[in-house]
């Protein structure tokens, strides 16, 4: 007995060691790691060293010249003129406080906020030369009507940058840069002995809010830079930031309707609710979904009836061509709005019945929707296949309605005719 006693201390003792080393191990790893990323933030504020020196007066000039003169032409855009803009935004962006991330912190930044995965070859969305900088495709980057391929816009650094919404994200140096011509920042006072340059303030405030996570930057950008703002949510599909996303729900153009919404209304609600990678791959926001049932009531429904409008009226029938989606694609958009609409089915407080999953079995689903459902698994959400079933043996509660013989049932109507499930 003695002797088990003895062994089973021994062992404890050793287990307890062993923990102890690794503890000392993984906070060596700790350390040596955050002195790894101290030293690499240290190293890129000193390559500012590395930035362009003012230019005398005789080379300002004859670059603005070459500026100048190439306006109107479709002249490519030179070399100098790039690497001299982004040498003058890191510069006002370090004297304006911007701390450079890590390249660990910034790739995972801009994968999370603009879809951008280095790992993988995007060219739907952006081209990457090298290992100097990516550049980012905007929602408007033109398209050439033959080929179909993303083509520069002429002389596109003349242009405020919510024209082309093209964003240059700077690999060696952790920050954004915009195509900018340098007449755009260069200021000459009346002796024109001296030059000030002075970089755009969305520029600055850009790299605080989304690199830096500095949400002071916030009040300016949604009420100076609206068109970014919103770009960042209806066009990469970034749902992280709930201020943000709340505040482009809240200016998307969603009107009280009496019959049925707008295509373009529900076209506008769909950017909000899913994003398409540039695999095909679709994302449904659940932020966004989760927004929205904080923001309804059932006295205070819109939203829930703009779903159900988008499930009834755009997405079967418009977004395949609008969109260019797939049966496979717009199921998945389908059974992810279908699930989040049929909550209110079981809510007492609520009277729509069958406005969602009904309504789909009934009116829209001929049995290709549920084989996809069924494939991909209800797409893992949890009572989806038990709510389906359940719709599907319901008597519909339209059949023979005189008023409905020659139309559709419109969302509204169940609100009107429906009572809720007891």
């Amino acid at each position: 007995m003695i002797k088990q006693i003895l062994i089973l201390q021994f062992c404890l003792f050793t287990f307890l060691a062993s923990c102890q080393e690794k503890k000392q191990v993984n906070q060596e790893q700790k350390q040596i790691i955050d002195q790894e990323n101290k030293e690499e933030k240290e190293e890129k504020q000193m390559q500012i060293i590395d930035t362009m020196q003012n230019l005398d007066m005789t080379s300002m000039k004859k670059m603005l010249n070459e500026a100048y003169y190439c306006i109107d032409t479709e002249t490519p855009i030179y070399d100098s003129h790039v690497n001299w803009i982004n040498s003058e935004i890191l510069k006002s962006l370090l004297s304006n406080g911007y701390k450079m991330p890590t390249r660990e912190e910034f790739q995972a930044k801009i994968q999370k906020v603009f879809g951008v995965n280095m790992k993988i070859n995007q060219p739907c969305r952006m081209n990457k030369i090298g290992d100097e900088f990516i550049f980012l495709y905007g929602s408007q980057y033109m398209k050439d009507e033959k080929s179909g391929e993303n083509k520069g816009i002429s002389r596109s650094e003349y242009f405020p940058s919510d024209y082309t919404g093209n964003i240059v994200l700077m690999l060696k140096n952790s920050y954004m840069s915009f195509l900018i011509s340098p007449v755009r920042v260069v200021e000459f006072p009346i002796d024109s002995a001296s030059y000030k340059v002075k970089i755009p303030q969305y520029v600055i405030s850009r790299n605080k809010y989304i690199l830096n996570d500095d949400k002071s930057q916030f009040p300016w950008l949604v009420t100076q830079d609206e068109f970014f703002m919103r770009s960042l949510v209806t066009d990469f599909g970034y749902t992280e930031d709930k201020k943000l996303l709340q505040w482009v729900i809240e200016n998307t153009h969603l009107p009280f309707f009496y019959t049925y919404a707008k295509k373009n209304d529900l076209q506008e609600l769909g950017k909000l609710l899913w994003t398409k990678d540039c695999n095909g791959e679709i994302r449904v926001h659940q932020n966004t979904l989760d927004i929205l049932k904080e923001m309804s009531t059932p006295n205070e429904n819109l939203y829930i009836m703009y779903v159900a409008e988008y499930l009834s009226n755009y997405l079967v029938s418009s977004a395949i061509k609008e969109e260019k989606l797939t049966i496979e694609q717009k199921a998945k958009i389908a059974a992810q709005l279908l699930y989040w609409g049929e909550q209110y089915k079981y809510d007492k407080h609520y009277d729509y019945n069958q406005m969602f999953m009904g309504h789909f079995w009934h009116i829209i689903d001929n049995g290709t929707y549920e084989k996809e459902f069924k494939k991909n698994n209800y797409y893992g959400l949890p009572k989806f296949k038990e709510w389906y079933e359940a719709a599907k043996k319901e008597e519909n509660i339209f059949e023979g309605y005189e008023d409905y013989l020659n139309d559709e049932p419109q969302p509204l109507d169940y609100e009107f005719k429906a009572r809720p499930i007891k």
